[in-house]
């Protein structure tokens, strides 16, 4: 029976804390619909660039973007077939989340058959490996194996004990702790031929989507990962053989994952709070291109008129009215004058 071990650390427990603020924020928030679906769209966008870019996809976000919507671009097809598949599986989530029925090992073979699609032989398709799994890092000359799966002959009875403990023992735990150790588990298992840490990351957001710790939908954990892969890596290498990571303490990665949920927490707290109306303001509507600025103003601490023009892709004139908008909305306020103006949240 699966039996995971860690210790809720006084920091875990802090950064817990924390993501119950900064959830309180965003779910009090008020804001328009528009906002919520430029929000939730380009956190979709976010998602697709960064899990797939985690496993070597080389598409730039504006690429991905434009195959998202429907537009050719110059790049090998297993590249634009990669980025179509997981936009699907992200299809797909609305509806699975809205049977509010529990996580099972059934919603990870679904995930699979998206993400894998056209991808690996029919016969691997949503199906559990036929053979021994190896992660395997090229040093100099030298192929050396990092990380040995468990046979395959093992792997069902695996994943039925990890969501059989998900289901029972779980629910003990905070819904994201919960989500960090599936995310552990399962990428340990590594059940499929290929799609395994897709799959993974996809199911761990499902997880929280079916908690309500999504932040209305526009959580995106994979730029964490994606900002710095040696780290995240390095954060699940707990064993070189899955033995070893089962019987590994999971509170250094605990930690790693759940500092992750805190960053991009705050992150959306604070973009919730620059767009939420307050008591009584009149409502004001913000294009997604707006959007998309005050959010680089809110990581960033400013914007130049460059910035803001290779952001939105139009003339000076066009970017320049928007960030006039923004002034007078009082979003933004604008510092020096003419070439040398740069804007900054109002304080």
């Amino acid at each position: 029976m699966y039996s995971p071990k860690f210790i809720i650390t006084p920091q875990l427990n802090n950064q817990i804390a924390q993501i119950e603020k900064f959830k309180q924020v965003v779910e009090t928030s008020r804001i328009i619909p528009e906002q919520e679906i430029s929000l939730r769209y380009r956190s979709m966008l976010e998602s697709v660039h960064s899990s797939t870019s985690i496993e070597g996809n080389p598409l730039s976000p504006q690429q991905v973007q434009d195959v998202i919507i429907g537009r050719k671009i110059r790049a090998i097809d297993q590249a634009v077939i990669e980025v179509e598949n997981y936009k699907k599986a992200l299809d797909w989530f609305e509806q699975r989340v809205e049977t509010k029925k529990k996580l099972s090992a059934q919603d990870a073979f679904k995930l699979h058959s998206m993400v894998v699609d056209r991808l690996l032989p029919a016969k691997k398709i949503g199906q559990i490996r036929p053979g021994q799994i190896y992660i395997i890092d090229e040093i100099g000359d030298q192929d050396i194996i990092q990380y040995t799966g468990p046979n395959p002959s093992k792997v069902k009875s695996l994943l039925d004990n990890l969501f059989f403990w998900i289901k029972n023992k779980g629910k003990e735990l905070h819904p994201v702790l919960l989500a960090g150790i599936l995310h552990y588990e399962f990428v340990s298992i590594h059940p499929f031929s290929d799609g395994n840490g897709r799959v993974t990351r996809l199911l761990t957001k499902l997880l929280l989507s079916l908690n309500h710790y999504d932040f209305k939908g526009v959580l995106v954990l994979d730029n964490y990962y994606a900002q710095d892969r040696l780290a995240y890596y390095q954060a699940l290498s707990l064993g070189r053989t899955y033995s070893q990571r089962n019987k590994a303490d999971l509170t250094p990665w605990l930690e790693y994952f759940v500092g992750g949920v805190v960053i991009e927490a705050e992150a959306l707290a604070e973009e919730f709070s620059v767009i939420s109306l307050k008591e009584g303001e009149v409502r004001v509507k913000l294009s997604k291109e707006e959007i998309s600025i005050l959010s680089f103003v809110k990581h960033f601490g400013q914007i130049s008129l460059a910035e803001a023009r290779d952001m939105v892709k139009g003339t000076d004139r066009t970017v320049q009215r928007r960030l006039k908008k923004l002034v007078v909305d009082g979003f933004l306020e604008q510092q020096d004058q003419a070439r040398r103006a740069y804007y900054k949240l109002k304080s």
